[in-house]
């Protein structure tokens, strides 16, 4: 029989909209005396052939935005599973690069599926024309969270803004608790369907993407497991890996997903902000679910982001 989490467990997980929009300890600002750490970082990397896939953790003497990292960190791991680091304009994206490394290499190894550091922009292509990712598209790509690839999870989730959309690109985070929360009251049955085990498609890198290693790949929407609820979501992949191996998913199934659908854009749940160039977020890509509007490029500004994962 599948273990559901129990109430006390999810409640403790749970957020609103409005109640994280009344707090203030998920959002962090640059130390006061960054110039010189900026500064080390710089000069060290003049040194390097590679400076991305060169920086480890004691590279360079950090010891403000250490600091910073270690309550990132505990913020995402311990509190509301979501931090915005509101950062400081006008450097360019080697800088900004090199920075958001330090700190997520201050908090955990990197996962390097998609290399170390993966930049996020519109290619021109579509995602439901090829196994390509969202990312790489200008598409809205609905409240998700990273990596369909059973064997491949990161626990943190970072995005650094180089250059912002013109237009769109607003960013959204959900609770996973808080919906799991909505669902128990609403759709208990549909609920307990999330944590049935799901197909899905593989789109990442290096993956044997043939019909017995797709239908391998299966796990549950929502699970719980050593005193924590966790999720991972993106219905679209869902939906591909069954159509690619013939396994359609049943109506209940279908009915369970639109209502989840319907509890992850609830205006209640979702909370919305722009990023600017400079800014960071970093997330628990277990329990908090993400997603960005539709976004429109011009000639003289390109929406340009930087995304890290975290073990």
């Amino acid at each position: 029989m599948i273990e559901m989490a129990p109430a006390e467990v999810v409640c403790a997980q749970a957020w609103t909209a409005s109640e994280m929009t009344a707090k203030s300890n998920w959002k962090f600002r640059w130390p006061v005396n960054w110039q010189a750490e900026i500064k080390a970082l710089q000069e060290w990397s003049k040194g390097q052939e590679d400076p991305i896939q060169a920086l480890r953790a004691d590279s360079v003497s950090t010891p403000q935005f250490d600091q910073l990292a270690y309550k990132i960190k505990h913020e995402v791991q311990e509190g509301s599973g979501i931090t915005w680091i509101q950062g400081v304009e006008g450097f360019d994206q080697k800088t900004l690069n090199l920075l958001f490394l330090n700190l997520s290499l201050a908090m955990g190894q990197t996962i390097d599926t998609y290399g170390r550091l993966y930049g996020i922009l519109d290619t021109g292509r579509s995602y439901k024309e090829e196994a390509i990712p969202v990312s790489q598209t200008n598409a809205a790509t609905g409240v998700h969270t990273d990596s369909s690839q059973r064997a491949i999870q990161p626990n943190i989730l970072g995005l650094c803004c180089i250059t912002p959309a013109i237009e769109g690109g607003k960013s959204k985070v959900v609770s996973a608790a808080q919906v799991h929360k909505n669902l128990e009251e609403s759709a208990p049955q549909q609920l307990e369907l999330l944590y049935n085990n799901y197909i899905r498609d593989l789109v990442t890198p290096g993956s044997d993407k043939d019909l017995q290693n797709i239908l391998n790949n299966h796990f549950p929407i929502f699970s719980y497991a050593n005193g924590r609820l966790s999720i991972r979501y993106m219905r679209y992949w869902i939906e591909k890996g069954h159509q690619r191996v013939d396994k359609p998913l049943m109506l209940e199934v279908l009915q369970a997903l639109d209502m989840l659908d319907g509890e992850l854009n609830n205006e209640e749940n979702v909370v919305s902000f722009y990023m600017n160039s400079g800014d960071m977020i970093f997330i628990d890509n277990t329990r908090v679910l993400h997603d960005r509007d539709e976004f429109i490029d011009t000639p003289d500004q390109k929406r340009v982001y930087t995304r890290v994962w975290i073990d």
